[in-house]
């Protein structure tokens, strides 16, 4: 096993707490840092695994960066709508030289849903009884229509099943 810094220690551990996996940890230290480590080693620096040896220091990072990672949605360039449609302008652009002019079509069509909102939750579609109408829900005003339209299907359940029956 290779001799680590504690920079190195850091580094796995924080690459654990977001989720990475073993084998792109090894990966990234051979390119990085030039050396070999095992899964075994890493393991050691995994709070989640039985053959956890890091001690209490370890599991504080570890606990830290995990929170974060899970908490910071704005450190994930994705999450970002300016990012997403450079992602997509890129693709077009590549489609558009090789000539595939249906994959341009549907990056397109793409552009156009993340520009008009259509891929988030902003507007929620409602339809009721007097049509199709959008307006912005909290989570309770949510889950109120969610148990209201269950409710609605039980009882259109229960109605076609006595009607079924008589």
């Amino acid at each position: 096993m290779a001799n680590l810094t504690e920079e190195q220690k850091t580094s796995i551990v924080s690459m654990l707490a977001c989720f990475r996996k073993p084998s792109e940890i090894i990966r990234c230290f051979q390119l990085e840092f030039g050396i070999t480590i095992n899964h075994k080693q890493i393991g050691r620096y995994d709070p989640t695994r039985p053959y956890f040896a890091g001690g209490k220091k370890w599991r504080a990072i570890f606990a830290v960066r995990r929170e974060t990672y899970l908490c910071d949605v704005s450190a994930v360039p994705i999450a970002h709508q300016a990012y997403r449609l450079s992602l997509l302008q890129e693709g077009v652009e590549m489609a558009k030289r090789a000539g595939n002019w249906k994959l341009v079509a549907k990056l397109a069509e793409q552009a156009a849903k993340e520009v008009g909102g259509v891929l988030t939750n902003r507007n929620n579609l409602n339809v009721d009884e007097h049509g199709p109408s959008t307006r912005d829900f909290s989570l309770k005003d949510r889950q109120a229509a969610l148990a209201e339209i269950i409710g609605r299907t039980k009882v259109a359940l229960r109605e076609r099943d006595e009607e079924a029956v008589h």
